[in-house]
């Protein structure tokens, strides 16, 4: 077999080793939000004296919430969606010990449906998405996702007032 065959096979394996290291990255591609850290860091986190999660699991299960469709660590507390009564409901549960932690809702200045007319007044609409913004960093917000007229947009409203602080 002549030489000169060989070569495009040679370059081909040198191509191959050289970007296969490249693509084994230990960070995980999520679709939301492009790479997340391996799990060990998340790990990490947890408190010293953390119950296990599948005897935090057990705990939220044995309290009557069945069944359990989502857990995730957020901070100080295991966040979990479970059913109760044909309810889905999302639980604080403290890691240390299994406990359902209160969850006191948030005290709203202006009921949700007065700022939802005040929009739907403006001509805006559908509104497809409300979500508080209380507790994060950047303050209290409702930020909506909506319509107005044809064009998709997203606003940030005062909880007090209703107005639109930013579009």
């Amino acid at each position: 077999m002549p030489h000169y065959v060989f070569l495009p096979c040679k370059a081909l394996l040198l191509l191959v080793l050289t970007l296969v290291p490249l693509s084994c990255s230990r960070k995980e591609a999520t679709p939301d939000a492009g790479v997340k850290e391996p799990a060990a860091k998340t790990a990490a986190n947890l408190p010293p004296g953390a119950m296990s999660l599948s005897a935090v699991l057990k705990a939220v299960e044995s309290a009557g919430y069945a069944p359990v469709v989502a857990v995730e660590f957020e901070k100080d507390h295991w966040e979990v969606k479970a059913y109760r009564n044909g309810q889905l409901l999302q639980l604080k549960v403290g890691p240390l010990s299994g406990e359902i932690l209160p969850d006191p809702p948030p005290s709203l200045d202006k009921p949700l449906s007065a700022i939802v007319k005040g929009l739907e007044d403006q001509g805006y609409g559908p509104i497809l998405d409300l979500e508080s913004t209380a507790g994060e960093t950047g303050g209290d917000a409702w930020e909506v996702e909506t319509y107005k007229g044809d064009k998709a947009v997203t606003l940030s409203v005062n909880p007090a007032s209703g107005q639109i602080t930013t579009k």
